[in-house]
């Protein structure tokens, strides 16, 4: 027999789970309570003794998201290994991470609610954290390399999307390609993602101030 207190747990994850397959689906504005509730098969009630209210369920799921993504990031970007090795172990892991949390991610990334302080203030939290790891482990490194140092605001939302690609467009990308293979598989994703970021990340070292890529002068030449 199931004790009250387990019943309570029950009900709460199946109510937080609900919501971030409704919120992923539909969005969190056209999600109403009284959905939740049905598809939830809970009371209405149970959700405000629960969570308080819709908008303290979001930021729950948005606890859990970014929780898990920042335990990635700190595990794998630190350490004395070379930046490709740290960025390829990252790479292959968060999206192993977002591969097994689609629903979180696409709540955490397209809820944005950009006209609303408290769940932006909410993100900004989080974001600090994570800019905090990026910029030791990856700018600051970076910039002994190349004499410059990239923001962690410019490297983490770059990353951050090229990894989420997959699971924020590949609906209509299936669509659109409906008569080809289709997108790549989880593996080659993986490595597209990492040899694109890895090819690429030197040449962010020699922009300049416009935020155009340096010219250089070919090798040898004297400039003439």
């Amino acid at each position: 027999m199931k004790t009250t207190a387990t019943k309570h747990k029950s009900s709460r994850e199946r109510i937080l789970q609900t919501a971030v397959v409704l919120f992923a689906r539909q969005g969190f504005d056209r999600t109403g309570l009284r959905e939740l509730a049905r598809e939830a098969c809970v009371n209405l009630a149970m959700i405000n003794y629960f969570f308080g209210s819709k908008k303290k369920l979001l930021t729950e799921i948005l606890d859990v998201f970014f929780a898990g993504y920042l335990q990635v990031i700190t595990t794998e970007l630190s350490g004395d290994d070379s930046l490709p090795t740290k960025f390829e172990r990252f790479i292959v892991n968060a999206v192993d991470f977002f591969d097994s949390n689609r629903d979180f991610l696409v709540v955490a990334i397209t809820d944005l609610h950009q006209d609303d302080p408290e769940i932006t203030e909410h993100k900004a939290h989080w974001g600090n954290r994570i800019m905090a790891v990026i910029k030791k482990e990856v700018c600051l490194p970076l910039a002994r390399e190349t004499g410059q140092e990239i923001p962690p605001t410019l490297i983490a939302p770059l990353l951050t999307s090229m990894m989420a690609s997959r699971y924020l467009f590949s609906p209509v990308v299936v669509k659109i390609e409906s008569e080809s293979p289709g997108v790549p598989d989880l593996q080659q994703h993986t490595a597209f993602i990492t040899s694109l970021f890895l090819g690429g990340i030197k040449g962010l070292g020699v922009m300049d101030g416009t935020g155009s890529a340096a010219t250089q002068s070919p090798q040898g030449s004297t400039g003439e």
